[in-house]
């Protein structure tokens, strides 16, 4: 296993496997390492980065010097999936393989591949800070401003914002450029209308899990991230016609990609003239509270993602009936940087009998350095009878419960 998740590694655990763990530096520091969870690996190792190959290389010939076998590689973050997936081949494991992690990490690839098959997608502009002059040309020559602005290799929405013009961009190029190395961004058209994301888990082409959200508001509209930041699970039964349509653009897309066992985190936009437009895809479980929305029609996301890897029979969600036919999630976070010196209590959140789940990413004491939309800080998992009842209830807790937050420095 690649990276620190509590949930994912106890499920791994708790199914008997013996588990090869590996984390970096910045998590060790940050993430609230569980001494007790992590005794019950069978071995674990703390490198730099997924990103160092030397390190890496260092770890798959020690692995292998132990006599273990490993059976199956879990990458389970964004930055992890490169440096998995060459750990994964010097292991002599097929997945993941090289060539995903580059089609799902590399934004520009992912376009050109999705291209490439005919499906919709927005177009887009390769950046470099090696030439700051032709990047912005060939924007204003092949697409025209706005445009969406993000790094090639990101995550989300974290440095990912709109240049209204040559000027903006051209400030933003240099900006980044920072050193002598280079940097490759992409700017791509904007899109608009309503942002879905589809969260599946697949075994031999076929979905084991499969649910369809609508963000509350497109992401990158979303201008701080304790409001109107969320999503609702839409359930099937009331939205036969969508799922079914999902399912067809999503059968696609995994055949350009070569998906065929994975956990997938795919986002989509329905655009004024009706048709669905792809926007990214990636290999690993989704952020904020999204795994643990589908608790409520069964188990979380990684738990059910981890019962497929591990080869265990499934069953189609819902698994048992959920309190509320829409479920969901909203984060709420401070509107302004500094240290959390105090936060919603669980006293103030359990006033609202519809909130059936409080996830705390960023608790008291916790430094925010930045504000972006994947700024989780008090992520709450919610139901009501409708979507239009979600989102009344989704502004009544922020109205009730982001004055809460006291930030200091």
């Amino acid at each position: 296993m690649c990276r620190w998740d509590r949930v994912t590694l106890e499920a791994v655990l708790d199914r008997g496997a013996s588990v090869t763990l590996v984390f970096d530096e910045w998590e060790a520091a940050n993430r609230g390492i569980d001494q007790a969870l992590l005794d019950r690996v069978d071995r674990h190792y703390v490198i730099r980065s997924f990103d160092a190959l030397d390190e890496l290389a260092q770890l798959a010939v020690d692995i292998r010097s132990t006599g273990v076998k490993i059976d199956r590689l879990l990458s389970l973050s964004e930055f992890s999936q490169f440096g998995a997936a060459y750990l994964a081949q010097l292991l002599g494991l097929a997945l993941p393989a090289v060539e995903t992690s580059v089609l799902m990490r590399d934004k520009r690839a992912m376009k050109d591949r999705a291209q490439q098959a005919g499906i919709r997608c927005a177009r887009y502009v390769s950046l470099s800070t090696r030439d700051v002059e032709g990047s912005v040309r060939r924007v204003e020559d092949e697409l025209g401003f706005p445009v969406i602005v993000k790094p090639a290799a990101g995550l989300g929405s974290v440095d990912t914002f709109k240049a209204e013009d040559a000027a903006q961009l051209t400030a933003a190029l240099r900006g980044a450029a920072g050193d002598a190395t280079v940097k490759f961004l992409m700017a791509e058209q904007v899109l608009d209308g309503d942002e879905y994301h589809v969260d599946a888990v697949w075994t031999d082409g076929k979905a084991r899990v499969f649910g369809v959200s609508r963000y509350l508001r497109p992401r990158m509209t979303v201008t701080t991230p304790g409001h109107d930041n969320g999503s609702i699970l839409l359930p099937r039964d009331r939205e036969a016609a969508l799922y079914e349509e999902i399912e067809q653009l999503h059968e696609r897309i995994n055949t350009a990609f070569g998906i065929t066992d994975e956990i997938t985190h795919l986002e989509i936009f329905r655009r004024a003239d009706g048709e669905l437009w792809f926007s990214e895809m990636a290999t690993r479980f989704a952020g904020g509270a999204i795994p643990e929305s589908f608790g409520p029609q069964g188990a979380d996301l990684r738990e059910l993602w981890i019962a497929a890897a591990l080869g265990e029979p499934g069953e189609e969600l819902p698994a048992k009936t959920a309190p509320y036919p829409y479920i969901g999630w909203i984060n709420l976070a401070p509107a302004v940087t500094g240290r959390i010196l105090e936060d919603p209590s669980d006293e103030l959140v359990s006033r609202f009998p519809y909130v059936l789940k409080t996830v705390r990413s960023r608790p008291v004491g916790s430094e925010i350095g930045e504000l972006h939309p994947s700024v989780w800080c008090t992520l709450l998992v919610l139901g009501a009878d409708s979507e239009a009842e979600f989102r009344e209830r989704a502004a009544e807790l922020e109205a009730a419960l982001l004055p809460a937050y006291v930030m200091g420095e």
